[in-house]
């Protein structure tokens, strides 16, 4: 076996057993011999090449005003899974601007490093309690969507922002515009875009529609401006219409 296959292959099996390992723990207890494990692992085979694959992240243009990330300029506890395997608690922020994703780490000999990961093979992730996706909706190219799922009926949020030209600053040439979304609804194997509540209720019977406004007036929340956490309990109360014994 090639020298660099055998190599491999150890730091897979390692890799393996001490997934195992830490999946048995108890969350939050404190091992010491599961820390020396997993430092003996990184000391002797390196970091996980197929996670800390990328580039050294750094702030390239100075002249942009505001942040390319959403939802802001912060990291995230999250996870991402990478051809296949899965990443947890790991720190993470999205630049929405590029469609990529910072990862930051301290290494074990204390070095602080933030690295742009390669999305070549990201296949999803997540920042605290949003999860994203990548997939080619309607043809398009695979693009990272927010994913908002209930039983019956799910939505895509695909986040972005533009670079605008500032006007009478000194000090930065273009600016960052705010979070913008294209929303896309899946229902009953159908999938489009909404851009507001007619659209979005275009989609539905005319009897379901009829319940779902009465949900929106009651939820008092203006249609174009709900967050995601109005989308998703919109979402639940559709699936929970779609099982009740009606004709929809």
């Amino acid at each position: 076996m090639p020298p660099f296959l055998h190599r491999t292959l150890v730091l897979y099996i390692l890799s393996f057993f001490l997934s195992g390992y830490l999946s048995a723990q108890a969350p939050g207890s404190a091992d010491p011999q599961k820390d020396s494990l997993s430092r003996y692992i990184h000391t002797k085979y390196g970091l996980d090449q197929k996670l800390f694959n990328g580039f050294q992240y750094y702030k390239r243009l100075i002249k942009y005003k505001g942040d390319p990330f959403f939802p802001e300029d912060s990291f995230y506890e999250g996870s991402v899974s990478i051809g296949g395997v899965d990443y947890e608690q790991v720190q993470l922020k999205y630049n929405c601007f590029s469609q990529s994703l910072v990862l930051e780490y301290t290494d074990y000999q204390g070095r602080y490093n933030q690295l742009s990961l390669n999305t070549a093979h990201i296949d999803s992730f997540q920042l605290g309690s949003a999860c994203f996706q990548k997939l080619s909706l309607q043809g398009e190219a695979p693009l990272f969507y927010q994913v908002l799922r209930s039983p019956h009926v799910c939505s895509y949020i695909q986040w972005k922002k533009m670079i605008n030209a500032t006007s009478d600053d000194l000090q930065y040439s273009y600016e960052y515009s705010k979070a913008l979304r294209t929303n896309y609804i899946s229902y009953r194997g159908e999938i489009q875009t909404y851009t507001n509540k007619k659209s979005f209720l275009s989609v539905f019977s005319e009897s379901m529609a009829v319940e779902i406004k009465k949900f929106l007036r009651n939820q008092r929340t203006a249609f174009k401006e709900a967050s995601p956490g109005d989308i998703q309990n919109l979402l639940n109360y559709i699936s929970q219409l779609e099982e009740t014994p009606s004709e929809h």
